[in-house]
Formats: structure tokens, sequence, C-alpha cells
């Protein structure tokens, strides 16, 4: 495929194949074009800078963007390409010095709301213990159901629960998060997790953030 919207520098062949297989299957389910004068600062959220590995040197930069149109609110794809160089002392490897490319695929979700910051996944029995130690979960005392399902920490929480309200949480209770999470930074949301580039995860992402984006 030609012409790919994306930043291709140093990228392996096999990962611009999977840039390749996510633009198409994305085009083929949704109406897309890239956006004109799009700029986010992707390192204020926290969720994509866990995709640094302590272990090696990271640098990560937006590689690209997508908008879907005939969308409620701006719901729009960041393409984030990591760069990953170390020095290998394994001993199969010899002190090689490693240094490589790959991209993740993240839906944003404008909204006019400002929820502050927040962070948004399926809830675990891990959580639930953890929070009768250390109560940290935002609970929404009135929808018991919506606090079991999911876990939800916000540094500002009257920021939160006002914009998590019963229209926003309905819309979340209908859908099957898995292992994406939702991170809110301001009136911008962020759909994904930190697997690399897959056709399926960024369709999902995107279908989420398209619910997302129709809540009134």
């Amino acid at each position: 495929m030609d012409n790919l919207p994306f930043d291709l520098v140093g990228l392996a062949a096999a990962e611009v194949d999977s840039l390749e297989e996510v633009y198409k299957a994305l085009k083929d389910k949704f109406d897309i074009k890239v956006p004109d004068d799009f700029n986010i600062d992707i390192d204020q959220f926290e969720s994509i800078k866990c995709s640094q590995n302590p272990k090696q040197q990271t640098e990560i930069t937006l590689g690209g963007a997508l908008q879907i149109n005939n969308s409620a609110n701006g719901v729009y794809l960041l393409f984030v390409k990591i760069r990953s160089y170390y020095t290998n002392n394994d001993a199969y490897y010899h002190g090689e010095r490693l240094d490589y490319y790959n991209y993740q695929v993240w839906a944003l979700v404008s909204q006019k709301k400002d929820f502050g910051r927040a962070l948004i996944r399926k809830e675990t029995f891990a959580d639930r213990v953890l929070n009768i130690v250390h109560p940290v979960e935002l609970e929404f005392t009135d929808d018991k159901s919506f606090s079991h399902k999911f876990y939800v920490v916000a540094n500002e929480p009257e920021k939160a629960l006002t914009c998590m309200n019963w229209s926003f949480r309905n819309a979340l209770m209908d859908i099957d998060l898995g292992d994406m999470m939702i991170e809110a930074v301001g009136n911008n949301l962020v759909i994904g997790n930190n697997d690399w580039l897959n056709a399926d995860g960024a369709l999902y992402a995107t279908t989420i953030a398209g619910k997302i984006a129709a809540v009134r």
C-alpha cells in the first residue's frame, strides 16, 4: 500500500506490513481521514508513557493520526511510535547494540467537560482487596454495578463524578473493556492498551471511543 500517512523512518518491513494491515482494516470499517492541523501532547498521558521500558532507553513520539468522520465529538486515532535502543548483554547477543521501532494505536475522544486526571479500567479481585487496606478508588454510591465492574481513580474526584454521569456510566456498562484502559486528562480521553500494533486492538479501541463520543 502506497503513501501510508505515518512516520516510517527506521521501521522494519514487518512493522510496515502491520501498519498497512491496520490502516486497511480501519478504512474498511470506518470513514477516516488525516486530520488538518492536529496536535496533541502525548507525554501528558501516563498510560501511553507506560510503554517505556526502564531497562531500555525509549523515545515515544506521535508517528501519525487519523480522524473518524461523522462522530458526535472528535474521535481520533493516535499512532504512537516507540523507539527502543539498548545494549543487549545476554550471551547470545554478545553486547550487541539493538535499536528498533514499534507502533501502538490509541483512540482519542475530545469532550467538552473537564475530567481532571482519571483512570478507568476493568476492576480485579486484587483491586477490591487493596481498596480495603488503602482506599483510593472513586466510589459511585448511587451505582454499585458500575463501581463493581470498573476500577476508577481520579485526582479531582468531584470533577470526575460530575463528568461520569448516568449517561456516561450506562455507555461504559455496555462495553467489555477487556485489557483496555481509559485515561482522562482534562477534556481528552485516550483508550487503548500497551500491546504492539494489531488490527483487532485498533478496531476495538475505535469502537469504544465512538460509543463514548456519542454520550450526551
